[in-house]
């Protein structure tokens, strides 16, 4: 989470007049308000299904083997965080985010979960690759279950070593690992693209994420 940036100014309007090209940053508070209405008036979710309806689709095309996985990234992947970050004003502070994380509350993204009860049907792994930290473990997988996300392989946390490799290397790492393990990685579904850098990833599912940027 050390490579966590909050970028609420993403938001620029671009215009050009003539030869010159100028750019007008959104008050903050206005891009507040326009992420909050993406978020709640089911955009976020219409665009989460139009990934998703792709990466099935692909899926489908592939010749399947008992060992056949899909990687899943946890965090506005699988399990939302925005109720928090909402209550932050669409901030982050880390000893916050931690408490909120322990207590396990975190809801699931309607359309993940519609695309791992499928992949469940088909008889395809699930694994979880998140970027949270060891001491996340205990009250992840109690989230996860709550959530109805009881049948996986494995899930997989940051250990103590290897909290200082950048997001995207450690991931390709684990993946490189699960290769070697006999799993046949056939997709990736994250929210960040550092979810899905390097070797072993399959077919790539980005969902999107307005709140922040993980590189």
């Amino acid at each position: 989470m050390n490579s966590l940036k909050y970028w609420l100014l993403l938001l620029i309007l671009f215009t050009s007049c003539g030869n010159q090209e100028t750019f007008q940053i959104l008050n903050l508070d206005t891009a507040k308000k326009m992420i909050q209405n993406y978020y709640e008036s089911g955009q976020f979710d219409k665009e989460c299904a139009e990934a998703i309806n792709v990466g099935i689709a692909e899926i489908e095309k592939l010749k399947l083997s008992k060992n056949s996985a899909v990687v899943f990234d946890i965090d506005e992947t699988v399990l939302s965080n925005y109720e928090h970050t909402k209550e932050l004003g669409f901030g982050y502070v880390y000893e916050l985010y931690e408490k909120w994380l322990r207590q396990g509350n975190a809801k699931a993204i309607p359309e993940t979960k519609r695309f791992y009860n499928w992949l469940v049907q088909k008889n395809i792994k699930v694994i979880f690759l998140t970027g949270r930290h060891a001491e996340d473990l205990a009250s992840t997988k109690k989230n996860l279950l709550a959530e109805g996300f009881t049948n996986f392989d494995t899930l997989i946390v940051r250990s103590a070593q290897n909290k200082k490799i950048a997001a995207a290397e450690w991931k390709a790492l684990e993946r490189e690992r699960l290769t070697k393990n006999g799993y046949v990685i056939i997709a990736c579904i994250g929210d960040q693209w550092s979810d899905m850098v390097g070797g072993f990833t399959g077919i790539k599912i980005k969902l999107p994420n307005y709140l922040y940027i993980i590189e």
